[in-house]
């Protein structure tokens, strides 16, 4: 007899808390100590979440991991005209890192999107410690690890037919960071992150502080001419402001059974 396997656990992981969706009284959120001065980042949130999965998952359980801006960098790196093997582009792409985050960036897994002709090659890396760390949750016979995906990755893969080949705008903000990139055609020609407060109605008015600054800076390096108004779609775990105060902003926000706002999004990739 076959048995159909079970959806993955999804699961949203910050620096403060733990969101775990798809649970039938709606999500859970566990918080996070804050972490000690010697410890990682994630480790906190990895701690909060262990006794959660003790008593409700089990070792076949598979977690669908989204990750915060937390604990990810982002790079959009000039295409490299002169490399042709994939060794090379690796090589090139941990140099930029390193270049930008420093001796840390050593321990990274990066992962590269496409190599195309003349293009900017997007670039996001995750340290290599935490995805030891999800994976070791199997060898304690807590879950297996799914998938491991940023949160701004996701959360574009689910909106993309609606941002479509257009030249826009599209962002992510979420507790603790505002992840910004520039489209045209399709394809990526600025991405940048930076750090908000925490507290969601700080988040907003910071962020609405951030973005025109963020927009010029790689409007100029894009070396594109673009148009008086680009419409920016926006995907945010905060309410949506009036529409009056931002003209061209797209307010992206699932519909039906999945949260339509709030940090509960996260652990649906949305």
């Amino acid at each position: 007899m076959w048995f159909a396997e079970r959806r993955p656990l999804q699961v949203a992981l910050l620096e403060d808390r733990v969101i775990i969706g798809g649970q039938a009284s709606g999500a859970v959120v566990l918080k996070a100590s804050p972490p000690s001065s010697q410890a990682a980042a994630w480790d906190a949130p990895l701690r909060a979440l262990m006794p959660w999965l003790r008593e409700h998952a089990t070792p076949r359980t598979r977690l669908q991991l989204f990750l915060s801006g937390d604990f990810v960098r982002w790079q959009l790196l000039d295409w490299p005209p002169t490399l042709a093997s994939p060794d090379e582009v690796d090589a090139y792409a941990r140099l930029r890192f390193r270049t930008a985050f420093g001796p840390a960036a050593d321990d990274w897994q990066l992962s590269l999107g496409p190599l195309l002709p003349g293009q900017p090659l997007p670039a996001c890396a995750i340290d290599q410690g935490l995805l030891r760390a999800l994976e070791g949750l199997q060898a304690e016979g807590l879950a297996r690890l799914h998938s491991a995906t940023p949160y701004f990755a996701a959360a574009f893969d689910r909106w993309r037919r609606r941002v479509g080949r257009q030249t826009a705008w599209f962002g992510v903000a979420e507790p603790g960071h505002l992840t910004l990139g520039l489209l045209h055609r399709g394809r990526w020609r600025g991405l940048r992150s930076c750090r908000l407060p925490r507290e969601s109605q700080a988040a907003e008015a910071v962020w609405g502080a951030l973005v025109p600054p963020l927009q010029a800076q790689m409007g100029v390096s894009s070396g594109l001419e673009l148009p008086a108004q680009v419409p920016l779609y926006l995907a945010a775990c905060f309410q949506a402001p009036k529409a009056s105060a931002w003209p061209g902003l797209v307010w992206l926000a699932p519909e039906g059974a999945q949260p339509a706002q709030g940090v509960e999004r996260m652990a649906w990739g949305v």
